[in-house]
């Protein structure tokens, strides 16, 4: 690695389109289907000791439900719905409205995650969660969900827990996705030169910001002290909000998880040449001024048909635009970012599920294939990848070796670079963890016969009420999600996530890297973070050549 001070990108953190699919490929998404409240008890009433059930917010009111775990308010439109002219175009506000409102976005379905799938261009709404006691000056968490920029809901996240037990108001909010919310286009840049073309779902993102600030005070929260967070695609978009110059100003603390910022999103050439290549696939071929038109003529159910509007590898935000002028990797390598406290951490075990997809998807990983899948990675250097990680060590199987390869190399190295990059420029601020709870309930469809651990994503429901086919958490799993609630509503509260509690969780360094090990039971700073995941060899080794899966 280089040296911190030289503030130089390492060359280890680029496995960059594997990387953006595999986000996508596994990113998280939402269980709940397209358009459903997340469930919650039905006592409302203006009456009831959590609160008034109608808040009065900037567009209009809104009608909440009220039960002893707080109150939540569902579907609250953020901006207008993104349909007809307003395709492919920054958010614009929504129309007020008088009448109480009561309670995803438009995506293919996938089947790794039990994601049916939706039509709906309507979806830029948001939910709000708060405390049962009431009172004032909350801080505010703002949830963006992952899925690799091409599924996923906020309606799978019920945060009523998460604001109850971290006397916090939680907004978790939707955002365009797959070509709806990243096309680039030359022709659609040239409408809106002001913001340019494929940050769309980066705009709404936002857009659920800059709600949550201007009515934080109507739902007991504190404008100054907004917190936005997100995991696997959810992360890299803070990523990009931190140093997204619209952005600035829009939130006081960040919390990224399982999203290396080291990761390299597309530039504006490469997203515009693949966009004219999209509008073609779609029926709207060429460059001209008429494609805009040609495809907000399209129906949903056409632009989804459309090749590559549900790959994991096509779609992320676009780094030299208005939006981004320069991509996350650099300019948080540079230190600059906006200078607010930093929680950003990873899983034990990334790696398993892209183990676990690629066997689902006909590749045996065995001595055969193994060795030819690390070099399509990592070209002349495959052998003492080989070397460092043989399967023997996994038991003799090759698909934990590569798993941990994938953890090693793409997640945990380059987590630890992006963490220290963030300590550089503010020093005392940045905090880092690593979940490490290997019996954690699968959220995945895939139930491959080897181990998944502690697995991408495996944290998600120790914060939220997400839970799939009946799994729930067991006692010392319980107490592990009551730590970190805790510590996520310190840090949205105060920045600093330990607060001076034990187990101490030390700010991490320019020069160090001591992430808080979060297990059952066993909660403490794991100081062999570097050596376990061989992050000085990481360090060292030169870009992948390719990428060993679509």
């Amino acid at each position: 690695m280089a040296a911190q001070g030289s503030r130089k990108p390492t060359r280890t953190l680029l496995l960059v389109p594997f990387l953006a699919g595999f986000l996508g490929l596994v990113g998280l998404v939402g269980l709940v289907g397209p358009g459903h409240a997340v469930p919650s008890a039905a006592r409302t009433g203006a009456g009831d000791p959590a609160g008034p059930a109608v808040v009065g917010t900037t567009n209009g009111p809104v009608r909440g439900t009220v039960t002893d775990r707080g109150r939540s308010f569902l579907g609250v439109p953020f901006a207008a719905p993104p349909v007809g002219r307003l395709r492919w175009r920054p958010p614009a506000p929504p129309a007020p409205w008088a009448e109480v409102r009561t309670e995803g976005c438009a995506r293919r379905p996938r089947a790794l995650l039990g994601d049916a799938g939706t039509t709906n261009e309507d979806c830029l709404h948001l939910h709000v969660f708060t405390p049962p006691a009431g009172g004032t000056g909350k801080p505010v968490l703002v949830w963006f969900h992952g899925g690799s920029f091409i599924s996923g809901s906020a309606a799978s996240y019920d945060a009523a827990e998460l604001a109850r037990a971290g006397d916090m108001v939680v907004v978790t909010a939707n955002y365009r996705l797959g070509p709806f919310g990243y096309l680039a286009h030359a022709a659609l840049t040239a409408e809106s030169p002001a913001a340019g073309s494929g940050n769309y779902g980066l705009l709404d993102q936002g857009a659920a910001l800059r709600w949550a600030g201007d009515n934080a005070a109507a739902f007991g929260g504190d404008r100054a002290r907004v917190t936005v967070a997100g995991q696997s695609a959810g992360g890299l978009s803070v990523c990009a909000h931190l140093v997204s110059p619209p952005s600035r100003g829009l939130f006081a603390r960040a919390v990224v998880q399982s999203a290396p910022c080291a990761l390299r999103i597309r530039d504006a050439p490469a997203a515009e040449s693949a966009g004219r290549t999209f509008a073609a696939g779609a029926g709207c071929p060429g460059a001209a001024a008429s494609v805009p038109a040609c495809l907000r003529g399209k129906s949903v159910t056409d632009i989804l048909a459309a090749p590559d509007a549900g790959s994991p590898t096509a779609w992320s935000p676009v780094s030299g635009t208005p939006v981004l002028p320069t991509a996350p990797a650099d300019a948080i390598a540079a230190g600059d970012h906006a200078a607010v406290p930093v929680l950003i951490g990873d899983t034990l075990d990334e790696g398993t599920i892209t183990s676990a997809v690629l066997e689902s998807e006909g590749t045996e990983l065995n001595a055969v294939s193994y060795p030819v899948l690390l070099a399509a990675l990592f070209g002349v250097d495959a052998v003492r990848v080989a070397a460092r990680y043989p399967a023997p060590a996994y038991g003799g199987d090759h698909r934990l070796a590569f798993a941990a390869v994938f953890r090693d190399a793409v997640f945990a190295c380059p987590t630890r670079t992006t963490a220290r990059w963030f300590a550089a420029a503010t020093p005392g601020r940045t905090y880092a963890y690593e979940f490490a709870d290997r019996t954690a309930p699968n959220l995945y469809t895939l139930n491959p016969d080897f181990p998944l651990g502690a697995y991408h994503g495996a944290e998600v429901p120790y914060l939220f009420t997400y839970r799939r086919g009946g799994a729930e958490l067991d006692p010392a799993q319980r107490r592990l999600s009551r730590a970190m609630t805790s510590y996520w509503s310190r840090f949205a509260a105060t920045g600093d996530p330990g607060g001076g509690a034990p187990p101490p969780w030390p700010a991490t360094a320019a020069t160090s890297y001591l992430p808080l090990s979060l297990a059952p039971d066993a909660i403490a700073p794991r100081r062999d973070f570097a050596l376990a995941h061989q992050c000085d060899f990481w360090d060292g080794l030169p870009r992948p050549a390719a990428r060993p899966v679509p």
